[in-house]
């Protein structure tokens, strides 16, 4: 196969935008004169969307039903899972197995192997059937390239789990506009993430899949924060004096901040449980750079602020 075809579920989430612009903007030569990239969008997946994917270099086409996606003659599948569509991750990956799927990358969730809460025990689990897809057979027969491919079985997974987003902030932005900041994690610690640096990550282990064979990532952010030096930084960067008062009144944090920004009852519900783990300390680190893209420098969250300061303020 001399144009390696990619392909991509689901590609209208945030990160498989990402992905798909980073596949076609990065790379020692310009991905799209060495990769052929497909993008299964779920059926409601806005015009917009659908469009942006097609624009970028993408051939859009529709999951209506994940029992009937089928991956011919592709090369590198990346897994994107929409919360309310976690049991498709099975679906998928028999597909991958059925039609040989030489290498798969899954997005996952921090610390999924650890997690008690649906949305991380989901993972795990899903996690565990993927790290059963390695293979690699080698049985000699006579006959053409067809049968080579028969007689040559090397199946690969990878696995990216993602901290925190940055843009789960802008949950908080009502009382950050009152000068307060009432994101209830105390001291403890975590490194918000971009959807933007998720998306350059998947297109590089994508891009060097030899390297990333049956291996687990995570990615977060450069710099730990904790409630008061968010507050600092915002007060810094946006030049509006804001105070950290942590709430602790959970139905106000779930239904004033959460629920109104992320539409998806599974996802709000998990993104609350993130911020339970971060006032536990227990994602209280910076992942280790695997990005060997030059010039490759993630988003600060400066740069975050900075971007969506019309909502802050």
């Amino acid at each position: 196969m001399t144009i390696e075809s990619i392909c991509i579920l689901e590609a209208d989430r945030p990160t498989g935008v990402a992905t798909i612009k980073a596949i076609f903007e990065t790379g020692s030569e310009k991905s799209s004169q060495k990769a052929r990239v497909t993008a299964g969008v779920s059926p409601n997946a806005s015009e917009e969307v659908r469009e942006e994917l097609n624009k970028i270099g993408a051939k859009v086409f529709v999951i209506d039903d994940p029992n009937n996606v089928t991956f011919n003659d592709v090369a590198k599948l990346q897994i994107i899972l929409s919360p309310e569509r976690l049991d498709a991750a099975q679906l998928y990956i028999n597909s991958a197995v059925k039609h040989r799927v030489p290498f798969v990358l899954l997005q996952s969730v921090i610390n999924a192997d650890e997690r008690d809460d649906y949305f991380g025990k989901k993972f795990g689990e899903i996690e565990n059937q993927l790290k059963e897809y390695a293979v690699k057979e080698c049985h000699p027969v006579e006959g053409g390239p067809e049968a080579q491919r028969e007689a040559h079985i090397h199946r690969h997974w990878s696995i990216l789990r993602i901290g925190f987003y940055d843009h789960y902030l802008l949950s908080f932005k009502d009382c950050i506009r009152k000068g307060v900041l009432d994101l209830p994690i105390g001291s403890g610690e975590f490194a918000p993430v971009s959807v933007e640096d998720v998306g350059k990550a998947s297109a590089h282990i994508l891009d060097k899949s030899e390297n990333f064979y049956n291996k687990t990532n995570t990615i977060t952010g450069s710099e730990l924060f904790d409630g008061n030096k968010l507050a600092e930084r915002l007060t810094q960067t946006l030049h509006h004096n804001l105070s950290y008062k942590p709430s602790e009144d959970i139905e106000h944090i779930k239904d004033d901040h959460i629920k109104k920004y992320i539409q998806s009852p599974l996802e709000s519900e998990a993104t609350f449980h993130l911020i339970s783990l971060i006032k536990e300390d227990k994602l209280k680190f910076v992942s280790p750079n695997f990005i060997e893209i030059e010039k490759f420098k993630q988003k600060t969250v400066e740069q975050f602020f900075l971007e969506h300061k019309e909502e802050f303020l």
